[in-house]
């Protein structure tokens, strides 16, 4: 195959009946392909160009890129996406070196050139970068005991300090608003680690919570998201928009051993809150929103205008869209996936700039493949009159 080649593999799957969508599986090798995560968009701005990976199998993870007016597909890099920037049609990957160190490389979604930004000298860190591509925020790194540290890296020099340390903060999420005020940090509070055995619990009793780094600052801003304040999260959070105010899901969640999701009876103090939600907070005011109750909401995403958001219903795996202003929602199409403990099944929808596609995963082949599902004329009118 010719990395200059633009492959046709689309199929399309259905058109959902009710709701008129027409869904198209965008990928069809047989090779795991997934939307790499749906909580940032890894799109150009036009929202004609969408990244996805694929991982073959004894192979490196690959990076190719889907034109959404032909539907055809187009290797284009070796490496881990960790970032994206819709406002420069920008993703960011890291590429494996010899040593110990990954280079942190920049692909234009639309002319397709690579370049080379700076060194990351860590192997296994979560990382994030700012709009202005001036800074990265990566970790975590153990300090001692249960304590975790974030760095930051200057792009332009390579100079790289600490910023914070955070107790039990060992799966951080991270991800950079589209304004460049903060970062949010994922806090798994009863991290525990077995130091003879290796084996580790990822949460205590309490479960995680989240806060935002202040990058003007370095202050960490707990925010009201996990118990007390409600159920426990998903660990599904998103930026809604250009804003400060952050999206996540909380529910009581019951998890099987093939990680598939109900809801257990809530404990006494938690008998009024609902179920499962989406809700919304921000660091400047701390308030804690309802925006939208009702399903067993799981992933999530917003609209680049900050209007809307997409979720799936663990339940049924069904794709929803709905008004952040209102909480009031319509299914768009089904899934069809099953979810489970391998993330590639995840339904993982997220929509792009302009509102015309709602991007998702699906196992429903057997193999994981990337699909979009065309949001109908009217549809989104429709959610706004509820």
């Amino acid at each position: 195959m010719n990395k200059n080649e633009w492959i046709p593999e689309s199929i399309q799957f259905e058109q959902d009946p009710e709701t008129g969508s027409v869904i198209e599986q965008i990928t069809s090798e047989p090779v795991t392909s997934n939307n790499i995560y749906c909580e940032q968009r890894y799109t150009s701005l036009d929202g004609t160009r969408i990244a996805i990976i694929r991982k073959p199998f004894g192979s490196p993870t690959e990076i190719w890129v889907a034109d959404m007016n032909s539907t055809k597909v187009r290797k284009v890099a070796v490496g881990n996406p960790i970032a994206a920037n819709p406002f420069k049609n920008t993703i960011y990957f890291l590429a494996d070196l010899d040593n110990d160190n990954q280079q942190i490389m920049r692909l234009d979604l639309i002319t397709l050139e690579t370049s080379k930004l700076c060194l990351l000298k860590h192997k296994q860190c979560s990382a994030a970068i700012t709009t202005d591509e001036k800074t990265l925020i990566c970790g975590p790194f153990h300090v001692k005991d249960n304590i975790f540290a974030l760095h930051c890296i200057d792009i332009a020099t390579g100079t790289e300090e600490t910023i914070c340390e955070i107790e039990d903060m060992c799966n951080p999420h991270l991800q950079i608003s589209y304004n460049g005020n903060y970062c949010n940090v994922q806090i798994n509070r009863g991290y525990n680690l077995d130091k003879n055995t290796g084996k580790f619990t990822l949460t205590g009793k309490i479960g995680a919570t989240l806060a935002a780094l202040d990058l003007k600052t370095n202050k960490v801003i707990p925010l009201p998201a996990g118990r007390p304040h409600t159920p426990p999260i998903s660990g599904h959070e998103c930026w809604v928009g250009t804003t400060d105010t952050l999206l996540f899901t909380a529910g009581q969640y019951k998890t099987s051993a093939s990680a598939f999701v109900t809801l257990n009876e809530p404990p006494p103090e938690e008998k009024n809150m609902p179920p499962a939600a989406i809700y919304s907070t921000d660091p400047k005011t701390r308030k804690l929103n309802i925006v939208a109750t009702g399903l067993l909401f799981n992933h999530l995403s917003s609209s680049l205008d900050g209007e809307f958001f997409v979720a799936d219903d663990h339940t049924t795996s069904a794709i929803y869209i709905g008004s952040i202003k209102t909480g009031k929602y319509l299914r768009v199409c089904n899934s069809y996936t099953r979810q489970g403990l391998c993330q590639t099944s995840h339904v993982h929808p997220y929509p792009t700039p302009g509102n015309k596609f709602v991007i998702f995963n699906s196992i429903v082949t057997g193999v994981p493949q990337v699909y979009r599902a065309s949001i109908p004329e009217g549809f989104l009118d429709k959610i706004r009159s509820l």
